[in-house]
């Protein structure tokens, strides 16, 4: 079990996070819980319903969608990278797949005590959203 101590380092870690205070990434640090996956496990499916913010701590996740009854890799995730990272706001099903290619160990992030943070401290979203707001930029532009 990780410390929120052990939790704030995995956080300053993962570029979601990037625009956040120590402060910020404390009282996440404290909603944090560590999750052990077994190699080749399926995390979460492409249209089932979320399961929260995953940070690979060690390990490999590949994230694929299906298309034309063919898997379409779309990544392939290693340590301090994250995924399901929009189920901290909408609470719509996944649209992807996520499954373990080799035991790996994340730190999850629930939505509802994210939420709650989030009502608390309004700057931690500010902080992710200008992320999500520079990746939709990036991919814009390679469009």
């Amino acid at each position: 079990m990780l410390s929120a101590m052990e939790s704030l380092l995995h956080l300053k870690k993962a570029p979601l996070f990037e625009n956040l205070t120590g402060e910020e990434l404390m009282s996440i640090s404290k909603i944090t819980h560590e999750k052990v996956i077994d190699e080749n496990h399926v995390i979460f499916e492409e249209g089932s319903q979320q399961s929260g913010l995953h940070i690979i701590i060690s390990g490999k996740v590949e994230i694929s969608r299906n298309s034309n009854n063919s898997k379409v890799v779309l990544a392939t995730l290693g340590i301090s990278e994250c995924f399901g990272e929009l189920s901290l706001f909408v609470d719509t099903p996944h649209t992807a797949t996520a499954k373990s290619l080799e035991k790996t160990v994340c730190l999850v992030i629930d939505r509802e005590p994210f939420l709650d943070l989030v009502y608390e401290q309004p700057t931690v979203a500010i902080g992710i959203i200008k992320v999500f707001c520079n990746r939709l930029r990036a991919t814009s532009a390679r469009l």
